[in-house]
């Protein structure tokens, strides 16, 4: 039940129900934040039951030092591998911060006459605030997103004029035009998708892992298992045409070669007889070579892919980065800008989701600073009044 003008409920009525009474007069809320709100704020109110702490008025500073001592414990529980439940440090504070919340919000509407999560000894039992170093991870940006995409449209569609661009020209910005919207959108591991030379079983994706009308790809994922991972209509349309214009002799050819000269040079090589080489490459570049003789080459690496995105980063003059400093797009970060636009927009399950998180609390932890800012806005509300 919502507050009314009758007054408010009495301060022995129960913590659900002061907090069904929050939840029904805080409707605009976005739906991630009241989802997070709510989960956090239940399992605080199951800690309280637990010490006999059943009603609004029963909540003193002492509960939430308690309470703040078992956040500080989970905390050192995150430290230890052979034990479940842990948390960091960001976390107990997101943690205590929507607790916080909700209290303010019962001092507002008169259930209780303060907040006991800010008397002095109970936040004296959390321990000390991070410092903002996970706010600094790179989240590619939608403007940043914006920028790079239609930097490599652009390219990709320049290479159809007159005169149509060499096919090696042609296919390697239809290649670099379809990996970037697969960052950009899917959410896959840049391990997931190219070689890594340090994992012999991480190749990267072939065209037989990819089924573009369904929109799923099969990948290794971090556990080392084969997973699937979405593929939204923003990567299977550079995906069809990049496909239609490279027409790979098989599926076990990689969604996305290398077409380094060197390397080419040695594959063909090794498959055809140096002869053979030396005498195509007179009249042909490498890449047409390997395409006519089947001589399949390797993906690029995650090395190779963060090249491209340096190259492209910088050529599309991607703002928000430092670029004379050597930043650019990163591979990990467009994962991270995949889970918080569907954080912010959708919900944690979906983010989730789409991340392969085994445990929702790596989401939570990894989007902690939308929470803590939307904490932000909430609490200035509560005090806008005074």
């Amino acid at each position: 039940m919502a507050p009314s003008s009758s007054g408010p409920l009495s301060q022995g009525d129960p913590l659900e129900d002061v907090l069904m009474a929050c939840l029904e007069n805080k409707g605009t809320l976005s739906p991630n934040y009241r989802q997070n709100f709510e989960r956090v704020v239940t399992d605080w109110i199951g800690f309280c039951e637990r010490r006999d702490v059943e009603t609004i008025g029963a909540v003193t500073d002492r509960t939430m030092a308690g309470y703040a001592s078992h956040l500080a414990r989970r905390i050192e529980a995150g430290k230890s591998n052979d034990v479940d439940g842990g948390i960091t440090e960001t976390t107990a504070w997101t943690y205590y911060d929507y607790v916080s919340a909700f209290l303010s919000w019962a001092v507002k509407w008169g259930y209780i006459a303060d907040n006991p999560a800010e008397k002095a000894q109970a936040r004296d039992s959390m321990p000390d605030r991070p410092s903002s170093g996970e706010y600094e991870r790179q989240f590619w940006q939608p403007e940043q997103r914006q920028a790079i995409l239609e930097y490599v449209q652009q390219r990709a569609a320049s290479a159809y004029q007159d005169p149509v661009a060499p096919k090696p020209i042609l296919h390697k910005r239809l290649r670099d035009r379809a990996l970037v919207a697969m960052i950009a959108f899917s959410g896959v591991r840049g391990g997931e998708i190219l070689k890594d030379p340090a994992d012999s079983r991480r190749t990267g994706l072939q065209w037989s892992d990819v089924d573009l009308e369904a929109g799923v790809c099969w990948i290794l994922g971090k556990n080392q298992n084969r997973e699937p991972a979405q593929l939204p209509g923003q990567v299977v349309a550079p995906l069809e045409r990049w496909r239609e214009a490279y027409d790979p002799p098989s599926d076990a050819w990689p969604v996305f070669p290398s077409m380094h000269v060197p390397t080419l040079s040695r594959r063909i090589r090794t498959a055809l007889g140096a002869a053979e080489r030396d005498r195509l490459v007179v009249q042909h570049h490498h890449w047409k070579i390997a395409l006519e003789y089947g001589v399949t080459p390797p993906s690029i690496t995650t090395e190779g892919g963060r090249s491209v995105l340096k190259r492209l980063s910088r050529q599309a003059a991607v703002p928000g980065l430092a670029l004379e400093d050597g930043e650019y797009l990163t591979l990990h970060g467009g994962r991270r800008g995949v889970g918080e636009l569907l954080y912010r927009e959708v919900s944690h399950e979906q983010a989730q989701r789409t991340l392969r998180h085994a445990d929702p609390q790596t989401t939570s932890e990894m989007y902690s600073h939308i929470e803590t800012s939307e904490l932000a806005e909430d609490n200035t509300a509560v005090f806008e009044n005074e």
